[in-house]
């Protein structure tokens, strides 16, 4: 989604509360009665605190995807190789983060499957 569309979505009272009516009904939680509109009323507002604990549990899965002992080395081995070397360390660490929390993200919305899966199709942990 580019920035226009979701510019467009949060201004737009009534597509915000279409979308968070659908993501609502994919997260399987039931639709929540939209509050009365007032004039201080704002649905961005209700839709981030609402969102915050979902997203916050994505964030901090990522976080936590690589052990601080393997960043700790990586950092320690840096100034021993290449610049480029270097970067593409980071990068790595930032990719284990961001396949996390994808996968963290998919299982939020139930994409992963209802039941567990079977043993041995797990991915490998970068633990």
């Amino acid at each position: 989604m580019d920035n226009d569309m979701l510019s467009a979505l949060l201004n737009d009272p009534e597509k915000l509360q279409s979308a968070m009516q659908a993501v609502s009904g994919m997260l399987g939680s039931a639709p929540s009665e939209s509050p009365p509109p007032t004039a201080d009323y704002d649905p961005t507002a209700d839709m981030m605190q609402r969102a915050l604990p979902v997203l916050g549990a994505i964030v901090q899965s990522g976080q936590g995807a690589v052990r601080q002992e393997k960043r700790t080395l990586l950092g320690a081995l840096k100034p021993f190789v290449t610049d480029e070397v270097a970067g593409q360390f980071d990068h790595a660490l930032r990719l284990v983060s961001m396949a996390r929390m994808a996968r963290a993200a998919m299982g939020q919305l139930g994409q992963l499957g209802q039941s567990a899966p079977p043993s041995g199709s797990e991915p490998p942990q970068a633990r």
